[in-house]
């Protein structure tokens, strides 16, 4: 009983041991959303100050633009229309200083004798001046005269501080987040949701950046776009293995609608290797591209090329491109096999075979379907899933024309081994090679 009861006792200081860890990576998980509120709140206060700012400003030099181009139009009416009278009124003085000189000379006829100086009143009454006397320039009626007034919009101050009051909106989440992110070989799938019900999204654009950022805004992150468009998940493709890549979307209604604020960023790292070539003999195939093109260099000896490992799995999709393309030879073409070994020839048990002709094989038997021959520029796409019952769909499609089939694999009858319950790989795990094979030179293929 004291053995049972201090196995008990350790178990449990176990049991505490695995709790206290546990219950210290939440308050670590809660200290990051606690940061992620306030750095975001102060990042939003930041953005809010140097927005509205910018906007006081531009509306003060508007205004003050505005009001001097307006001066200015007043300014110019006043001064076409004064000077007209300008010159009137010199007019008008310059006859006033006749009309004074004119009574000046005339009081002074009177005052000489004027009935002996009969010959100078015959000249003042010839006199120019004299003569102008009954001269007296019209004037324009006021209605015809400038009278300056101004149009404003009694409106305008209501309206701004109404369109400032509906300006910006501060949102607890944006509409849209980064729900899932799944490693794939050399390349990982963003999968994102609307968490917005009264926000109805029509497209988006996702993002990512080299390495770590807990912040979308951080100036030291240079975000690249990775998709902009309908679906709502993406695979970002020739990524490094072991390295950090920060995911952020954003979404709109229209294409002529503003994008909302970004998602929370999303730091993954994917550690699967991209698909490549098996290492071989370079007299039979060049590997090159980082392992992702292989040429046949050499002919008249049909050479199987495997890939390095098997790598391609149910769930993710291989696609193999035709690069440049020579003379065909029968049984060449393409395969997803369970094994690497050139014993086995690619119309065998556990393999799926695509040949140049279109013609698809499983376990050696032609299927009725075909596919578009393989030439060059011909995409040839495999994508597999595993279902429960230990068959496999898989599906091969080429120029939009696709097959899918079931394909019983049974791993442990064709390589040896004890099977599971359901005569799969152990753990219903499906792990297939994938492969080539070629009998002429200057075939290039590359893998993705």
């Amino acid at each position: 009983m004291a053995t049972e009861a201090i196995q008990s006792v350790v178990e449990i200081i176990d049991m505490a041991h695995t709790n206290r860890y546990e219950l210290a990576e939440v308050l670590d998980e809660i200290k990051n959303l606690e940061n992620q509120i306030h750095s975001s709140s102060d990042a939003a206060i930041l953005q809010l100050e140097e927005h509205f700012n910018l906007i006081k400003n531009a509306m003060v030099a508007s205004i003050n633009d505005r009001l001097a181009e307006l001066k200015a139009d007043v300014e110019e009416i006043r001064s076409s229309a004064v000077k007209p009278l300008e010159e009137c009124k010199t007019l008008v003085n310059e006859s006033l200083l006749s009309a004074v000189q004119v009574m000046d000379e005339g009081a002074s006829l009177l005052k000489n004798d004027p009935e002996e100086n009969w010959e100078s009143l015959a000249k003042f009454k010839e006199n120019p001046k004299t003569k102008s006397l009954s001269s007296v320039p019209a004037l324009p009626s006021p209605a015809e005269v400038a009278c300056v007034n101004v149009v404003i919009n009694p409106e305008l101050k209501s309206q701004m501080e109404n369109a400032i009051a509906l300006e910006g909106k501060v949102l607890a989440q944006a509409p849209v987040q980064i729900s899932e992110v799944i490693a794939k070989p050399g390349s990982l799938s963003v999968q994102w949701l609307e968490t917005d019900e009264d926000t109805d999204v029509g497209e988006f654009w996702l993002q990512y950046a080299i390495g770590s950022y807990k912040q979308h805004n951080d100036p030291t992150a240079i975000f690249h776009t990775a998709y902009v468009g309908t679906c709502n998940s993406y695979v970002v493709k020739h990524l490094r293995t072991s390295t950090c890549y920060t995911f952020r979307v954003c979404g709109r209604g229209e294409s002529d609608t503003p994008w909302s604020a970004w998602s929370v960023p999303r730091v993954a790292t994917t550690n699967i290797p991209h698909y490549q070539w098996a290492p071989c003999d370079t007299s039979v195939y060049c590997i090159t591209n980082e392992g992702k093109t292989a040429t046949r260099t050499g002919e008249g000896v049909t050479h199987i090329l495997y890939s390095s490992v098997a790598s391609f799995t149910p769930g993710n999709a291989l696609t193999i491109k035709v690069l440049e393309e020579a003379d065909r030879s029968p049984g060449d073409g393409f395969a997803i096999s369970i094994h690497n070994n050139d014993d086995f020839i690619f119309g065998s048990e556990g393999v799926v075979f695509v040949n140049l002709y279109g013609s698809v094989f499983v376990d050696g038997q032609e299927i009725t379907t075909k596919l578009p021959e393989i030439k060059k520029g011909s995409i040839v796409a495999f994508q597999a899933e595993l279902l429960p019952n230990g068959k496999v769909i898989v599906s091969v499609e080429n120029e939009e024309k696709e097959v899918t089939f079931d394909w019983k694999v049974n791993k442990n009858k064709i390589l040896g081994g004890t099977p599971n319950l359901l005569g799969n790989p152990k753990d219903q795990e499906l792990e297939l090679y994938f492969g080539i094979k070629f009998s002429q030179e200057h075939w290039k293929i590359f893998v993705d």
